[in-house]
């Protein structure tokens, strides 16, 4: 019975972390949802890499976030590293595989692409930041986080395209 009185102290205690905590939980299951129903799974092997790439980047990402405090979760015990990973492992990689599943090989039709998928992506911030389960420190704010969002975009597409030949030429 030890374990259902610490439920209910958790439950009574701490209401906030439960609001916080499902956000960030419900972000990662309905990305892999999302990614089941949408990815084209016979592509995983060709693009792994960018996936790979997209995990590493968010971690680094988010060690930078610690170091300088340009942003910051709330809600959460060790929230400066649990939320990183949750969405790392989450939605960073799931958004990666569809961005290229999907890219076109010229560059007009990639800058379009990355225009459409940085307007989400910056949408996404924002309710993050009104919901407040994030929130930007010193300088950081919503406009350098879309110039931040279409680098990466770029990055994801020119790492594609740097190992592209490797899967496509075996194919």
């Amino acid at each position: 019975m030890i374990s259902r009185q610490i439920v209910i102290l958790y439950l009574v205690i701490y209401p906030n972390i439960r609001r916080f905590l499902m956000y960030f939980i419900l972000i990662f299951f309905l990305s892999w949802i999302w990614f089941y129903k949408k990815a084209d799974k016979s592509r995983i092997q060709e693009l792994y890499g960018v996936v790979v790439y997209t995990c590493l980047l968010a971690i680094w990402t988010d060690l930078i976030m610690v170091h300088y405090q340009l942003w910051s979760y709330h809600g959460l015990p060790q929230s400066d590293y649990s939320i990183p990973l949750l969405l790392g492992f989450g939605i960073y990689p799931v958004v990666a595989y569809l961005f290229i599943q999907g890219a076109p090989l010229h560059w007009l039709g990639v800058m379009k692409r990355t225009l459409v998928w940085t307007f989400f992506s910056v949408i996404f911030e924002w309710v993050t930041l009104i919901t407040g389960h994030i929130e930007h420190h010193k300088w950081w704010n919503l406009g350098l986080s879309l110039g931040a969002d279409i680098l990466i975009f770029l990055s994801i597409w020119a790492v594609y395209l740097y190992y592209r030949p490797a899967y496509v030429a075996k194919a």
